[in-house]
């Protein structure tokens, strides 16, 4: 790996040659990657140059979307040591280059060694004959000379005799049969033709010896015997060379060297010598031969064939020979072929590649018998070998080489013939390949980290080193990028290493090794990873109040990876957590329902594995907390106790149960009664036991309410009960009388006093007077009741006297002149009689005051009031005396409604005036005050009349009054003799009777108290009002006293309330109570200018 100085981004990858290669070795199935940065990428031309090794293609051009190329070819072309440049140039600007890879290698020169055409190339002589031996039967070299015979007739080359062909015959030499398979060689020899024009004889006349000149067509050939040939068969021998004839006759030999065709050298190779033809005959022959039959018999000197036997020789003599020949010094040089180099098939080798993988055997054979073959393997730079005559006992002519690498064998064959050594060339073999061996992945997965982790031990034999790559399972993983070879991935430097996968992917891994091509390429198994579960942290309350809790999701802790979380919240299998579905990275911080079921995986976050188990949460078992409550006394029933239950869990049921022994509760969750609205507990309970329920929470602990319901006093009725009797704070029923109408009785009635007062201004009235005061028999009731007196205007009597208020605050009896200055009644004289009249005594009321005082309670009174005009029949509570005379006189609506326009508003509180009478019967008045709220509630016969609501309120604790008395024209003209008021019965309670009810209506906000019939209405009146009201309806309008008639109609009912009708009832007559003329008072003129 190299990178460039102007082409920094740029990083190839190379596939090396060989570091030694034989010249004109093609390398083939080279490769180059080239990778750039995504964002930078260029048109990139990568040129390998190198001035001894060629490349085909010659260069490759990378670009964003070629980064590898592949099928270069390099084939060497001369010896020496070379450098390899990849030089990479910017396509379109050749002026940026740089060299991104170097790389040197040797390549190797071819052995020394020629071919038989050589000039250079030499043997070793197998056979020779120079045929000077005339006396010893022809050599071994010889199968047969035909017509041949050492002379001298033609000469010699360089001896004294050459083998000299005449004779009637077939002129041929034959050489024997030699074992020349697996050898080269030439056949030496020198030839010549005839020369001599004249016939020769010697002494005894034969002609034999002549070396008369060949003619045309009678040439010499030079050929072999193919395999299998018949050696008698002479039509079937093969010429090599047909010997030419001279251009001019010569008695000097020729020289030849015929190179041995290879068809020639087999396991009995021979040679001939023979001539086309001669045109020699015989002078004579035997009496019945022919010249054929003569022929036949010179070519078979065994006689076998011919009838000549023993004459034979006779007939040689004066025989007419012509065209002879002659060889000389006939060699036979021979070398051995270079032996063949053959892959043996093995378990290892690929015979459709010719690759071996972890190793290649290799045969080394010479088909010579007897031969031997030496041999050095290795990476062509390892010596050639030589023959050594010691190693031919034991040896063989076949030897098998293992190689464990790509690389060479020298070689050279031996042979020892006579102590003659014969080898071939030294040879060096095409490159052997040796592919690695593919390596070996084991795995162990390790469960106990955060995530599965895989160990994976790649492993192989007899490499140098090996490269990965991690491949995930998702996604293109066919790229170049994740295929890794011996110069791309990981590498392991090493026969062993191990590496670690944290994430989905398998491994792709080669082997590799100098002189080694890459091993085939293996991949692991598919290796899943999944992480560990999330854990859940979390508290478990005991109880819980919203069946809410806090609970955080933790994924598993790495330190070189990141977890996300997918979680569901479910309450079934459904929708089961996958991370397939967008997750969450880190801790998930939750506020989940008890009674959820949480589940939740582990995702890896930037690569790819598989989800982890699903982890589960919940759900837990937590308590409702248990119901709150409050009591309350029935503010209706007496001995009643409201018990008011609470969940305070969320949207929990409380069910209850009332217990009327002290006993174990069985309440449950199905049980008991289901609380809906407020529990009236009543006499006979002794506790109340609640419990709050909520599915998914375990029911909560018991609330246990002990009932005590002897405080509890609300209701007319309470004081009727010996636990509420202190409600009754008075009872009087006049049985004893407060006063004695001016008898001088002793009053023996402890709970009043009879009062003698004046207010209302001091010329107004008489005020009141105890002796008005005084109790009498009412035959109806069949009791006695107490009375209270007015005299009006036509009282006759003198007695009592009323009172006048003294400017020292002290009161006076009136006197006769004493008038009534500031009556108010327009056209009404203020003189109550004439001057003849004693009037001292007239507008005089009565009044009587209780003994014990309260700030707050509850008075009924039966009572029948005086219904005459001009007087005012009261009950209140406070003294009317400490009121401003100024302060305008408090009253309630009269029953004239003539009067209205005189009515003027009440600043006094708690006055109750008195109610229309309807009858002569008595009427129960009921008056409900507090005055440290300044408030008022009257009721007349079970019905609230009015509500007054004042704002001088006060701690101060104060008597209950009722009298009768004249206001300041207010009732109208007192034009009446005598009124009585009369008291059946006074009963004061504790305020606690009325449970706090005072029927406040008017601070509820307007339609919300909802309601579909009246009756709700009307519930809501007994649960908030002390009495009835006069209406409680259900409406749809809001209408009131002064409506305008623009009410808006609501679709929702809500509750109306009312005191009265909305329309005013008037009574019969208006008229004020008329007087006779002779009555009417006159005013005179005071001497003093005072008015009488």
């Amino acid at each position: 790996l190299a990178k460039a100085t102007g082409l920094s981004s740029l990083k190839l990858f190379a596939a090396p040659l060989p570091a030694h290669l034989g010249i004109f070795e093609a390398v083939n199935g080279l490769e180059l990657r080239l990778y750039q940065e995504e964002n930078d990428a260029k048109a990139v031309r990568v040129t390998p140059t190198c001035t001894g090794v060629t490349f085909q293609p010659s260069f490759v051009v990378f670009n964003s979307t070629v980064s590898v190329g592949s099928g270069i070819t390099a084939q060497a072309k001369t010896s020496g040591n070379m450098t390899i440049d990849y030089v990479a140039t910017l396509e379109g600007n050749s002026s940026e280059s740089s060299i991104l890879f170097s790389q040197s290698v040797t390549v190797l020169p071819l052995p020394i060694a020629y071919s038989v055409e050589s000039k250079s190339w030499n043997g070793v002589v197998l056979q020779h004959d120079s045929f000077e031996n005339t006396t010893s039967p022809m050599s071994s070299f010889w199968s047969k000379q035909q017509h041949g015979y050492p002379s001298n007739a033609c000469g010699s080359y360089d001896g004294s005799n050459s083998l000299f062909f005449t004779s009637l015959g077939d002129r041929l030499a034959l050489t024997s049969p030699l074992q020349l398979e697996g050898f080269h060689g030439k056949m030496h020899f020198y030839h010549l033709y005839g020369f001599e024009t004249i016939q020769k004889y010697d002494a005894q006349g034969d002609n034999r010896v002549a070396c008369e000149m060949t003619d045309m067509n009678e040439e010499v050939r030079f050929g072999y015997l193919p395999v299998g040939a018949d050696p008698h068969n002479v039509s079937s021998w093969q010429e090599i060379l047909e010997i030419p004839l001279p251009a001019t006759r010569s008695s000097i030999f020729s020289s030849y060297s015929v190179i041995l065709p290879q068809l020639s050298m087999h396991q009995a190779s021979q040679f001939f010598w023979m001539q086309k033809n001669h045109s020699s005959f015989p002078i004579d022959a035997a009496t019945g031969l022919t010249r054929g039959e003569v022929i036949l018999a010179e070519n078979d000197p065994s006689g076998v064939k011919g009838q000549l036997g023993d004459h034979e020789k006779e007939l040689w003599n004066y025989r007419n020979m012509f065209d002879q020949w002659a060889l000389d010094n006939v060699q036979l040089e021979v070398r051995l072929n270079v032996p063949a180099l053959s892959l043996l098939p093995s378990g290892r080798l690929n015979s459709t590649t010719g690759v071996g993988v972890g190793g290649i055997d290799v045969l080394v054979a010479s088909p010579v018998p007897g031969s031997w073959v030496e041999f050095t393997p290795g990476d062509g730079t390892q010596g050639f070998p030589v023959c050594n005559a010691s190693a031919a006992s034991g040896s063989s002519n076949k030897a098998t080489v293992s190689l464990s690498k790509s690389g060479y064998v020298h070689a050279v064959a031996c042979l020892l013939v006579n102590s003659l050594m014969i080898s071939s060339y030294p040879v060096r073999s095409t490159r052997f390949l040796v592919q690695a061996i593919e390596p070996t992945i084991t795995s162990v997965l390790d469960t106990s980290k955060s995530v599965d982790t895989w160990t994976l031990n790649i492993n192989c034999t007899n490499c140098a080193f090996m490269r990965y790559i991690v491949v995930p399972l998702e996604g293109n993983t066919e790229d170049s990028s994740f295929v890794p070879s011996c110069t791309f991935g990981t590498e392991i430097n090493s026969t062993t290493g191990d590496t670690k996968v944290t994430f989905n992917a398998k491994i792709r891994a080669v082997a590799c090794g100098t002189d080694l091509l890459p091993s085939k390429l293996v991949e692991s198994q598919d290796l899943v990873v999944h992480p560990r579960v999330p854990t859940f942290k979390y508290d478990i309350p005991a109880t819980t109040i919203t069946g809410f809790m806090n609970l955080t999701i933790v994924p598993p802790s790495a330190t070189d990876q990141l977890f996300g979380i997918v979680y569901s919240i479910v309450r079934s299998d459904k929708d089961l957590p996958t991370c397939s579905s967008s997750l969450t990275s880190g801790e998930i911080n939750l506020v989940v329902k008890v009674y959820d079921v949480v589940r939740a995986v582990t995702c890896c976050v930037g690569v790819v594995c598989g989800d982890s188990i699903i982890a589960s949460w919940g759900p837990v078992t937590v308590q409702a907390v248990k119901p709150t409550f409050t009591t309350a006394c029935s503010g209706i029933k007496p001995l009643t106790l409201i018990v008011e239950l609470a969940a305070v869990t969320d949207d929990a049921t409380v069910r209850y149960q009332i217990l009327t022994t002290d006993t174990q509760t069985s309440l449950t969750c199905s049980s008991g009664t289901l609380y809906t609205k407020p529990v009236e507990v009543s006499s006979g309970a002794v506790k109340v036991v609640a419990m709050s329920c909520l599915d998914g929470l375990k029911m909560s602990d018991y609330t246990e309410i002990v009932v005590v319901l002897d405080k509890c006093c609300s209701g007319r009725t309470a004081y009727t009960h010996e636990s509420c009797a202190h409600v009754l704070l008075m009872e009087d029923d006049f049985t004893k009388c407060p006063g004695d109408g001016g008898a001088g009785n002793v009053q023996t009635n402890t709970n009043w006093h009879s009062v003698t007062s004046q207010w209302g201004g001091n010329n107004v009235n008489g005020g009141v007077h105890s002796d008005n005061v005084r109790c009498v028999t009412d035959s109806k009731l069949g009791k006695r009741v107490l009375e209270l007196t007015a005299n009006g205007d036509l009282f006759s009597g003198v007695a009592p006297v009323g009172k006048t208020l003294t400017s020292g605050g002290s009161l006076s009896d009136r006197t006769i002149d004493d008038r009534f200055m500031e009556w108010a009644l327009d056209g009404i004289s203020p003189l109550p009689c004439n001057s003849l009249q004693y009037c001292p005594a007239r507008r005089v009321g009565a009044a009587v005051k209780s003994v014990s005082q309260q700030n707050s309670g509850v008075m009924v009174i039966r009572m029948k009031p005086c219904a005459t005009f001009g007087t005012l029949t009261q009950v209140w509570w406070g003294n009317y005396e400490d009121v401003d005379t100024e302060e305008k006189i408090p009253f309630l609506p009269l029953w004239k409604s003539a009067l209205y326009q005189v009515k003027t508003s009440s600043d006094i509180p708690f006055t109750l005036t008195s109610p229309q009478p309807i009858d002569e019967s008595y009427t129960e008045i009921v008056m409900q005050w507090d005055a440290s709220t300044a408030r008022t509630n009257l009721y007349m016969d079970g019905q609230l009349v009015l509500k007054q609501i004042g704002t001088n309120q006060t701690e101060a604790n104060s008597s209950l009054s009722i009298g009768v008395w004249f206001p300041n024209a207010a009732a109208g003209e007192p034009f009446f003799p005598t009124c009585h008021t009369y008291v059946d019965k006074v009963q004061v309670f504790d305020l606690q009777i009325t449970g706090g009810r005072w029927c406040d209506f008017e601070e509820v906000i307007a339609d919300t108290i909802s309601c579909s019939e009246d009756t709700d209405c009307q519930e809501w009146v007994q649960l908030k009002c002390f009495m009835d009201i006069y209406e409680a309806v259900c409406a749809n309008d809001r209408l009131s006293d002064t409506d305008d008639g623009n009410s808006s109609s609501s679709t929702v009912g809500f509750c109306q309330f009312r005191l009265q009708p909305i329309t005013q009832t008037s009574v019969s007559s208006t008229a004020m109570t008329s007087r006779e003329l002779d009555m009417q008072w006159k005013e005179e003129e005071d001497p003093m200018g005072l008015t009488t």
